[in-house]
C-alpha cells in the first residue's frame, strides 16, 4: 500500500506540473544573455540560426481592416521564448525586472508603451499574428487574445560583432482557456543578434572578387550594409568597401556597374527605386573616400527583379538583398 501511495503521489504530482505549465517544454532554452524571470516556466520556444523580426517602435493602428505596426525590421540569429509568470506577478513586477536587467546590460531603451492608451487597443493581435507564431509549444493559441495590463519594451545593445535587439511583450491572460494561463501572466521575449548570414559570402577579398568578375563577369556581395528602407552605408561594410578599392586600384583599366538588389517585401516601384539609391551610394562612397575615378562607375537598381534564391523564407530574401559589381 506503502508504494501504492507513493506512485499515485508521483502520478499527482505529474498530472499538476502538466497542467498548471511548471515545466520548460522539451527542446527549449533560456537566452544566455537575458535572465528569465525567477520561477517562470517555459511554454513556448523557437529557434533560427538566420531569421528576421519586426520590432515595434509605435502604438498599433488598424489600417484597412488590418492592425499594423510602426517596425523597424533586423534580421540574424532569432531566439523567441514565451514564458508562464509565477501566479500572482503583476506586469509591471516583471516588466520592471527585465528593464532593469537590460538597462544593466547596456542596452538603450528604443520604444516603451503601457496598456492600451499608449500600446493601442489592438496592439495585441499584431505582436502575436501567425507570421511570430511560436513552433515547438503547447496550444497557445488563445494567449495573448483577450490580455490585461499589456507592456512593451524594445531595446537595442551596440557591439562590434552585431548589435543585439530584444522585443519584450508582457500581459496578463484574463481568457479562461488554456486553463494552465488563465488569469496568469506571460511573457514573450524575442532576442535577435545581427550577424552576417554567412561569413564566407561576406569575407570576399579583392583578388577573389578580380577571379570572379574575370571568370562569371560579376560577383555578388553580402558585406555592403544599409539600416531598413535606407541608403546610408553602415559602418561595418568598411572591410567589403575596403577590397572594392583594392580590385578598383590594382586595375586602372577596370570599370563597374555597381547594382542594387532587393528582396519582394514591399511595392516593385519602390524596390526598384531604393536598390538603385542604394548602389549609387556606393558609387558615391567609393568616389569620395577612396578617389576612384567616377567615369568608372555607374550604379543601378533592379529591386527584385533577380532573385538568387526563393523569398518565401527569412535565409532566401537575405540572399536576394546584394550588391553586385558587373564588369562593364
Amino acid at each position: 500500500m506503502h508504494k501504492i501511495s507513493i506512485l499515485l503521489t508521483i502520478l499527482c504530482l505529474n498530472f499538476l506540473i502538466a497542467q498548471t505549465g511548471q515545466k520548460d517544454i522539451p527542446g527549449s532554452q533560456n537566452h544566455p544573455m537575458i535572465s528569465k524571470y525567477k520561477d517562470s516556466v517555459i511554454v513556448g520556444y523557437a529557434f533560427q540560426e538566420y531569421g528576421e523580426l519586426a520590432l515595434p517602435l509605435g502604438k498599433a493602428v488598424l489600417n484597412n481592416n488590418a492592425t499594423y505596426l510602426n517596425s523597424q525590421k533586423e534580421e540574424g540569429k532569432l531566439t523567441r521564448l514565451l514564458y508562464l509568470i509565477p501566479p500572482e506577478r503583476s506586469t509591471l513586477e516583471v516588466y520592471k525586472n527585465y528593464a532593469l536587467e537590460l538597462e544593466k546590460a547596456g542596452f538603450e531603451i528604443l520604444f516603451a508603451c503601457a496598456g492600451d492608451d499608449e500600446c493601442g487597443t489592438l496592439f495585441h493581435q499584431a505582436i502575436w499574428s501567425p507570421q511570430r507564431a511560436l513552433k515547438n509549444s503547447r496550444d497557445l493559441s488563445t494567449i495573448f487574445s483577450m490580455p490585461s495590463e499589456q507592456r512593451l519594451l524594445v531595446a537595442k545593445l551596440a557591439r562590434p560583432e552585431g548589435d543585439v535587439f530584444v522585443s519584450l511583450y508582457v500581459a496578463s491572460n484574463d481568457q479562461s482557456e488554456p486553463k494552465w494561463a488563465s488569469k496568469r501572466v506571460t511573457a514573450l521575449l524575442e532576442v535577435l543578434e545581427t550577424t552576417p548570414m554567412q561569413e564566407a559570402m561576406v569575407n570576399v577579398n579583392a583578388e577573389t572578387m578580380s577571379k570572379e568578375i574575370n571568370t562569371a563577369g560579376h560577383i555578388a556581395l553580402y558585406g555592403i550594409y544599409f539600416d531598413v528602407d535606407k541608403t546610408d552605408i553602415k559602418p561595418q561594410s568598411k572591410p567589403v568597401l575596403d577590397e572594392i578599392a583594392k580590385l578598383l586600384n590594382s586595375d586602372s583599366s577596370l570599370s563597374l556597374y555597381i547594382v542594387g538588389h532587393t528582396d519582394n517585401t514591399g511595392a516593385l516601384s519602390y524596390n526598384m527605386n531604393l536598390s538603385k539609391k542604394r548602389a549609387k551610394s556606393v558609387v558615391a562612397f567609393l568616389v569620395s573616400n577612396y578617389k576612384i575615378s567616377s567615369k568608372r562607375l555607374e550604379g543601378f537598381g533592379v529591386g527584385p527583379l533577380a532573385p538568387v534564391a526563393t523569398n518565401d523564407t527569412a535565409e532566401g530574401k537575405a540572399k536576394n538583398r546584394r550588391v553586385e559589381l558587373i564588369k562593364k
